[in-house]
């Protein structure tokens, strides 16, 4: 029998392939940009076949949907919640992914002590994105550890990435616009050289909200800066014919 959520949890359903994860009602939730980082993923990736790592898995999204709508993987998910990586292995099988996603528990600050290094092609990763310091930290402990760098910052990820990737692989990162200049400095230092650049704004003509970016380690091939991704248009549920693609399957399919 497939699993059940339970009185505090929320079943929900994302995608084009019927991806569903199961998540704390009042803890964090996985918003857009979990969608927009496994598009990004599976679009950049150049010759990247082969194992991917997803740091900071949390519910799984980002990691099923890599390998159920898009047929990439097999991904190993690694998640520092005990709580939140319960919930990952039960959503494990209802995605039918035993074969093709592995949840890992552990910390990405000690990646060594969880995985191999230089095994993986792809490494991808939607980070809390809050300076630890920066505005009010959440009460809920899960939901703070899921938004604010209280227990892991982009140093950390960066170099988780850079320890997890075989010479050439590929890191595929989600951060808010104003950390841009942060984020691809880090990664330049770490030799994981940036190839592609992608800023993601809520309409035409809003400024960016978030930027997406792609980089190979030890290889450097010059920055690519993609058209802006625009969320919010005339196409279906109010989002921009590129989103609303990814988010449900097409009525045809459905009925």
């Amino acid at each position: 029998t497939l699993p059940e959520p339970g009185p505090d949890e929320t079943l929900d359903s994302i995608g084009t392939a019927g991806v569903r994860v199961l998540q704390r009602r009042t803890g964090y939730r996985f918003t857009l940009d979990a969608v927009l980082l496994a598009h990004f993923a599976a679009t950049e990736r150049v010759d990247e076949s082969g194992r991917m790592l997803e740091l900071g898995a949390g519910s799984g999204v980002v990691s099923f949907l890599l390998v159920n709508q898009f047929g990439l993987g097999p991904v190993d998910a690694l998640e520092l919640q005990p709580a939140v990586h319960a919930r990952l292995m039960r959503a494990v099988v209802l995605n039918g992914c035993e074969a093709r996603v592995t949840p890992l528990l552990g910390d990405l600050r000690r990646i060594r002590e969880h995985v191999s290094g230089g095994q993986y092609a792809h490494v991808v990763s939607n980070p809390p994105f809050r300076l630890a310091d920066a505005g009010v930290r959440s009460p809920d402990d899960e939901r703070a550890v899921s938004k604010s760098e209280v227990a892991c910052d982009a140093p950390s990820v960066v170099a988780a990435a850079r320890y997890a990737l075989m010479p050439g692989g590929g890191v595929s990162l989600v951060y808010p616009a104003a950390r841009v200049a942060e984020v691809l400095g880090l990664l330049t230092q770490a030799k994981l050289h940036p190839t592609v650049l992608r800023f993601v704004h809520a309409r035409v003509g809003a400024p960016a909200t978030r930027f997406l970016v792609h980089a190979l380690r030890d290889r450097d091939r010059g920055l690519a800066v993609r058209p802006p991704l625009i969320v919010h248009g005339e196409g279906p549920g109010g989002y921009s014919a590129e989103v609303a693609a990814l988010m449900d399957p097409p009525l045809a399919e459905s009925r």
